[in-house]
């Protein structure tokens, strides 16, 4: 659905508020002394406030309906972000997109998929700050990264709470012998990543998240037993 057609089904009162601000904004401190850069920016981020564009669109689709090329998309989605978001806010994005890695064939490595340039600013310094290093070589929405620095990653941002209770849970049932974080964790990947090898697209990556999710979002009971079964010997 292109741009106009959602701003028509948007409510009115919301589209005249957003005109409003926009107007407001566009007079300080004089008319005409905001530069188009930010002004196109300001444009942006009440379109999104709108719902006509989302928060984290696709960017192959924002491309088509904005008709600009790819870079002007993603200089318009980081500074988007930039204003609008603090690091609570990218660490809690973070999160929720180490619950749906892609496991990749290459070896012990999966990739994340990121759609927004601050975003992956974000998670490519907190991997840099545990020692680790990332490759977006072949696609800039595409980071991948090794199972160490993914499961450091996981381990640093994680809740104590989720940690010890993923811990509890598996040595509890004598699945494994050590009582570190770290060590259960990457056992863990290490049998998601067999189990899928020769998954594809969404399957896999669906099929990762029903292991992941639970045990980052610090729900860890609520796939006891299709964690239990990960680990059943046939």
């Amino acid at each position: 659905m292109d741009l106009i057609t959602l701003l028509k089904e948007a409510d009115a009162f919301d589209v005249k508020q957003r005109f409003i601000e926009l107007v407001n904004s566009y007079l300080q401190p004089s008319y005409g002394s905001m530069s188009k850069r930010d002004f196109e920016i300001l444009l942006f981020m009440k379109l999104q406030e709108l719902g006509a564009i989302q928060k984290d669109p696709n960017l192959y689709q924002l491309i088509k309906d904005l008709k600009i090329s790819r870079t002007r998309v993603r200089n318009l989605l980081y500074e988007a972000k930039m204003r609008t978001s603090e690091e609570e806010d990218l660490d809690k994005e973070l999160i929720q997109l180490l619950q749906k890695p892609v496991f990749l064939k290459d070896g012990d490595k999966v990739a994340i998929e990121i759609q927004n340039p601050l975003l992956t600013d974000h998670f490519r310094f907190k991997v840099k700050e545990l020692g680790f290093i990332t490759d977006g070589s072949f696609s800039a929405e595409l980071v991948k990264l090794n199972y160490s620095a993914y499961i450091a990653l996981v381990e640093s941002m994680i809740s104590v709470e989720a940690k010890n209770a993923t811990v509890k849970l598996l040595v509890d049932a004598d699945i494994m012998e050590d009582t570190s974080f770290k060590g259960v964790f990457t056992e863990l990947v290490k049998k998601i990543g067999a189990k899928i090898a020769n998954e594809a697209g969404e399957q896999a990556i669906d099929e990762a998240f029903k292991y992941l999710s639970p045990i980052i979002s610090g729900k860890v009971g609520d796939a006891k037993d299709i964690l239990l079964k990960l680990f059943k010997k046939d």
